[in-house]
């Protein structure tokens, strides 16, 4: 019956290259969850604080600011913060934060000289701020994400620490507070894989 093995291998692979590009989309949970590592889901499904979550995952955990500023855009002016969250010493996410500049002056001010808190401790503690769908979703090598964090990597030095093999998974959320949407994209770097609660 050879035909009816060539035939189911090649369904099985139509399945599998339909699977890998429904993983490259944006999508929302719960659909979403189905295409992410198990080991990673604790950190993806988390609707709290990721902060306090890799905090319980390390002796000691960090945010190195990349960058923050304003910068022009086809939507107007931006603000942008991007960093690293480091867990003893690695990086495990690649953090960008970004909201219209004109909210610098209103709901979220507090941004504005933010240096290197980590923003989940501040979201978190504000009884206004709600927080959007969670999307999740597997970069691929060319996504402007994936190269923003290979340059972060590459210009700190912290390449070989974050050394790994497999796709970076990603998931983004809006972050609402007067009317005024915080767009969030966290980007969980290989080392994030190894993370155990209480090492």
């Amino acid at each position: 019956m050879p035909g009816v093995v060539a035939t189911s291998r090649r369904g099985a692979a139509g399945l599998t290259q339909g699977r890998a590009r429904a993983c490259a989309r944006w999508r929302e949970l719960p659909g979403a969850a189905a295409c992410a590592p198990r080991v990673l889901l604790p950190f993806l499904l988390e609707r709290g604080s990721l902060s306090q979550l890799l905090r319980a995952h390390g002796r000691e955990f960090r945010v190195l600011r990349l960058g923050q500023g304003l910068h022009a855009g086809p939507a107007g002016v931006l603000w942008t913060r991007e960093v690293l969250l480091l867990v003893d010493g690695v990086p495990v996410v690649w953090a960008r934060s970004v909201l219209p500049a004109d909210a610098l002056r209103g709901a979220w001010r507090a941004l504005r000289g933010f240096g290197t808190r980590a923003l989940g401790d501040w979201l978190f503690q504000r009884g206004d701020v709600r927080r959007g769908p969670l999307e999740l979703r597997r970069l691929g090598s060319a996504d402007p994400a994936a190269r923003a964090v290979a340059r972060a990597l590459a210009r700190t030095g912290f390449r070989a620490e974050a050394a790994g093999t497999g796709a970076l998974w990603a998931r983004r959320s809006a972050f609402v507070r007067r009317g005024s949407d915080l767009a969030l994209t966290e980007v969980f770097l290989p080392p994030a894989k190894r993370l155990r609660r209480g090492a």
